[in-house]
């Protein structure tokens, strides 16, 4: 490895960044070098790359990027091989989250304006989803349990479809099979308006004896009514005959 020359080790440091983001999948023989490097640094500022060689001159560090020297290139493949996952989840949401640079007076236009708000919506919109995304991959959520139970219960109609076949096959094989059929038909229709003529007289049943309920409260209201009316005549005859 320690023999690869600059190129070498700038093109395999790309196929590493076009691991983490396919959009860097390229030969970079046919890039501009400046071009090149814009890139890679825009992409380890995406990543959020900190620089342990030159960070206290980012000149050097750019220069040393550029011209594929060993102390440069070798950290930034150690540091990305070893956080590879979490850079993909990163560089993934970047994509979208990335804010627009637009100039001050290009944001005075109403158009552009307007749009520019939307995408930051979009994004805010974005951020809840992945969230969302995340929370059910940590809960338990599973599709391939799901598509477990899709595969079982296919199996179980399959079976049960298989069942229905071989019964129906055995009641044709049988003389007169159609009329049997349909004696069974009139039997199971027959057996429903039973049960739900049963119904209905349980339900009268239980309507009148709501209603001898409600006629018993209504006697005893009735009479209770009656008897203190009885009472206060009483006691008013006294008094007249005094008067």
């Amino acid at each position: 490895f320690d023999s690869l020359n600059p190129l070498t080790l700038l093109q395999i440091l790309n196929d590493v960044f076009a691991e983490i983001n396919p959009q860097h999948k390229l030969d970079i023989r046919e890039e501009d070098p400046e071009s090149m490097v814009v890139r890679m640094l825009t992409f380890l500022r995406v990543l959020k790359y900190k620089p342990t060689t030159g960070a206290d001159n980012p000149n050097a560090f750019r220069q040393g990027l550029v011209q594929g020297e060993k102390p440069v290139i070798y950290p930034i493949l150690q540091w990305l091989f070893q956080n590879m996952d979490d850079l993909k989840k990163r560089a993934y949401l970047a994509r979208y989250l990335v804010r627009i640079d637009i100039p001050p007076d290009q944001l005075a236009d109403q158009d552009i304006s307007e749009l520019n708000e939307t995408y930051g919506e979009l994004m805010e919109q974005f951020k809840e989803f992945h969230k969302e995304l995340e929370r059910l991959k940590t809960s338990g959520f599973s599709t391939g349990e799901i598509k477990k139970d899709i595969v079982n219960m296919e199996d179980e109609q399959e079976q049960l479809t298989k069942r229905v076949d071989r019964v129906r096959k055995k009641v044709e094989s049988v003389k007169n099979h159609e009329k049997m059929i349909s004696a069974a038909r009139n039997l199971r229709i027959a057996r429903e308006q039973e049960t739900d003529l049963r119904q209905q007289m349980i339900d009268q049943k239980n309507q009148l004896v709501h209603a001898e309920q409600k006629y018993q409260r209504q006697q005893q209201q009735l009479k209770n009514t009656r008897s203190q009316g009885v009472g206060t005549t009483g006691s008013a005859t006294p008094m007249l005959v005094v008067m």
